[in-house]
């Protein structure tokens, strides 16, 4: 975990290890997305992203009904950034690439992450393919949530982390039950969970 998020210029308490960086923001979709969107709520995808970054919201939004705002991609293949400030205004969530695994493009991170913070949105940014191809400083980048995946830095499959900011994770449900997550049990009922990253 130290090295990991040593890696990624991190605090280790925010690094929780998944299966790969789908089953990171199926997670956060899970956790925070149950957590935090109604009915009433928008979030804000790219057309960019792998289908990793949209199905979790596609499947979220199905039984809670919010709506999903898109930003498009122009014919150079880059983000048509010309209403960003418009679509992102009142959403809860900004979920954005480091990189497109397609086309390799690199959205403006250091700016977009900024204008969706002072927006109040929370930002997931799927580091998928963008961990490989750089130094990263997830202090520096502003995000909430980081996915990667093992197996894009030349490591084996089936392992890879979510990061987050350990005081966003302190108030997000469990993911799953059992094992190093528990305080303690007491029967029949009383569980009671431990701190991020357990």
């Amino acid at each position: 975990r130290t090295q990991i998020a040593t890696f990624l210029g991190a605090n280790p308490q925010g690094l929780i290890f998944t299966r790969n960086a789908t089953e990171a923001v199926n997670l956060v979709a899970q956790t925070w997305g149950r957590a935090n969107l109604t009915v009433k709520d928008s979030i804000v995808l790219t057309a960019l992203e792998h289908h990793a970054n949209i199905v979790p919201w596609q499947l979220l939004q199905a039984e809670i009904g919010f709506t999903i705002r898109v930003i498009p991609v122009q014919a150079n293949g880059t983000l048509d950034l010309t209403h960003f400030a418009e679509t992102i205004r009142g959403a809860k969530l900004l979920a954005i690439s480091q990189m497109s695994n397609v086309t390799g493009v690199r959205p403006a991170l250091d700016k977009l992450i900024p204008q969706a913070k002072a927006a109040g949105l929370t930002v997931l940014v799927d580091g998928a393919q963008g961990a490989v191809h750089g130094p990263q400083n997830l202090n520096e980048l502003g995000a909430d949530f980081y996915t990667l995946t093992a197996h894009k830095l030349y490591g084996p499959t089936g392992i890879g982390a979510l990061w987050g900011k350990p005081e966003i994770l302190a108030t997000l449900p469990p993911y799953q039950g059992g094992g190093d997550m528990i305080e303690q049990v007491t029967l029949p009922t009383g569980t009671t969970f431990a701190a991020p990253p357990a």
